[in-house]
């Protein structure tokens, strides 16, 4: 188990924050970081607040946004690229961060991840290639394809962030456009109504992985499959697919 020092020296080599500007940041005096580097056993709550902050850089991300200010431009500018290098360590979270951006913020979770998982459908039967390396999740009781990135957005809502440097490539933002386009003109229900059809016969190829999860090859072959009546080369293709899947009893 880490001790408090051990925490405090992973946070601030994680995020590029000296002593005296963490404790500024955490609203402390400015030696009471340096205190519990020197030994000084905090109290529980400070204690808690520091395992947290270590643990999840979008709880850090937070407070940054929050108390920025206390910092000067250039300790806040080397900590704001450290926690976005954190936070944007897998193209999911890009692409997740893209969707928000293509709907300047106002959209729901839950079409959030619809999104994300339909355009790396498009993605596998167009070009044989995921855009990011979340595996689904069929589970019976899993309410979307990606349930922690859904988690991730109902703990701390729609936020609008940009990665400091992109991986998302043209075509890949072009996947997340059209499937965004395409699943404005569908109510929720009606995106659920499709994915819960899907789900059940995914479920089944998840349990014979035994993980509960399908990897991208495995989702790509379904896909090839129920495609078939439609073609699967455009966005036309899909949208016929889905006007199709809507009219299953």
């Amino acid at each position: 188990m880490e001790s408090t020092k051990e925490r405090l020296l992973s946070l601030m080599e994680q995020y590029e924050i000296g002593k005296k500007p963490l404790s500024r940041l955490l609203g402390w005096g400015e030696t009471t970081v340096m205190r519990y580097l020197d030994g000084v056993e905090p109290n529980k709550e400070f204690a808690l607040r520091i395992e947290e902050l270590s643990k999840d850089p979008w709880q850090y991300a937070e407070l940054l946004e929050r108390q920025g200010n206390v910092l000067t431009d250039t300790a806040y500018r080397k900590t704001k690229r450290a926690v976005c290098r954190r936070i944007f360590c897998d193209k999911s979270t890009e692409a997740m961060q893209y969707v928000i951006g293509l709907a300047e913020g106002d959209i729901s979770p839950y079409r959030v991840i619809a999104v994300l998982y339909y355009a790396q459908v498009y993605s596998l039967v167009c070009r044989g290639l995921p855009i990011f390396e979340e595996e689904v999740s069929a589970g019976e009781r899993q309410k979307t394809p990606y349930p922690k990135l859904y988690e991730r957005l109902l703990k701390y809502g729609i936020r609008l962030r940009q990665p400091e440097e992109p991986a998302l490539s043209i075509e890949e933002k072009g996947f997340l456009e059209n499937i965004y386009q395409l699943l404005n003109g569908y109510s929720p229900n009606a995106i659920r109504a499709v994915w819960n059809k899907e789900k059940r016969q995914l479920k089944r190829r998840a349990l014979h992985s035994g993980t509960g999860h399908l990897a991208a090859e495995e989702l790509c072959s379904y896909y090839e499959t129920v495609l078939q009546k439609t073609g699967k080369q455009s966005i036309e293709d899909l949208k016929r697919y889905f006007a199709l899947r809507l009219k299953e009893k």
